[in-house]
C-alpha cells in the first residue's frame, strides 16, 4: 500500500471518529438541558406567581392597613369630636350649679312690686306688672327663660302675650327664695278702644305645662294689640332687670 493511501485512510478514520463524537454530544445536549429548561421555566412561573401573590398580598395588606388606619382616624376624630362636643356644651359650668329645674309643683306665685311696682291703669303710658315665683320645695332649683302669660277677660277673651327681646338668665332658687318677672302693658283709657278687661292672668313657669291662675287685682283694661307685630304689651324673662 502506498504512503498516500495510508494517509487517506487515517483521515477517513479520524473523520468518522469526529462524527461519532459529535452525534454523542448532540444526543446528550438534546436531553437534560431541555428538561432543565422546562424546570427553570416552571420555576420562573412559580416564582413570578409567588412574587405576584406576594405583591398582591402586600398591596392588599397595605390597603387594608390604610383602611384600618383611616377608619381608626375617622373613628378617633368622631370620638374626639364627641368628647369636644360633650365638653363644649359646658352645661354644668354654664349654670354653675347642679340644681334641678324648677317645676310648677316646686313653686308658688303671686303679684309683687319689684321691677316697676304696681301698674297705674288710669294712665295712658306703658305700665309694668310684676309676678314673683317662690321656691317652696326642700332643695334648690334653677329657673330660666320666659314664662307663659295669658290675659283672660271677664267676657272670655284670651290673649297670649308675646316675648320681649331680652336675654334669659338662669336663677338658682334656694328653699324659701324667690325671683320675679315683669310684663309691660298699655292701659286702655278711651271708651272706643278695643280692649281686654283682665279678670284672671294665667301664668306658666318656663318649660312647664301646669300653671297658676292669678286674679287680676288692678282693675281697668288693657289696650288690645293682640294682632300687632310689635305690641306695647309683652312679657320679659324671669330674672331680667
Amino acid at each position: 500500500m502506498s504512503h498516500r493511501t495510508r494517509r487517506h485512510g487515517r483521515k477517513a478514520a479520524a473523520a468518522a471518529l469526529l462524527a461519532a463524537t459529535a452525534l454523542a454530544l448532540t444526543a446528550c445536549q438534546s436531553g437534560e438541558p431541555g428538561a432543565a429548561g422546562a424546570d427553570s421555566s416552571a420555576s420562573a412561573d412559580s416564582s413570578a406567581g409567588a412574587a405576584g401573590a406576594a405583591e398582591d398580598s402586600g398591596t392588599h395588606a397595605s390597603s387594608g392597613g390604610q383602611q384600618a388606619t383611616g377608619s381608626g382616624g375617622a373613628s378617633g376624630t368622631e370620638s374626639s369630636a364627641g368628647t369636644d362636643s360633650a365638653s363644649g356644651t359646658d352645661s354644668p359650668a354654664g349654670t354653675g350649679n347642679s340644681a334641678a329645674r324648677c317645676t310648677t309643683a316646686d313653686l308658688t306665685a303671686g303679684w309683687g312690686s319689684a321691677g316697676g311696682g304696681r301698674p297705674d291703669m288710669t294712665s295712658s303710658d306703658q305700665q309694668t306688672a310684676t309676678v314673683w315665683f317662690k321656691n317652696k320645695g326642700g332643695g334648690a332649683c334653677t329657673i330660666s327663660g320666659f314664662p307663659g302669660v295669658q290675659l283672660k277677660g271677664a267676657d272670655g277673651t284670651t290673649w297670649d302675650l308675646r316675648r320681649s327681646g331680652k336675654k334669659p338668665v338662669a336663677v338658682v332658687l334656694k328653699p324659701g327664695a324667690d325671683t320675679h318677672f315683669t310684663f309691660q302693658l298699655l292701659p286702655s283709657t278711651r271708651d272706643d278702644d278695643r280692649k281686654v278687661e283682665p279678670a284672671t292672668v294665667v301664668v306658666t313657669p318656663p318649660d312647664e305645662k301646669r300653671h297658676f291662675a292669678l286674679k287680676w287685682p288692678y282693675g281697668g283694661a288693657v289696650l288690645d294689640q293682640s294682632g300687632a307685630t310689635h305690641p306695647g304689651t309683652f312679657v320679659n324673662p324671669v330674672g331680667a332687670s
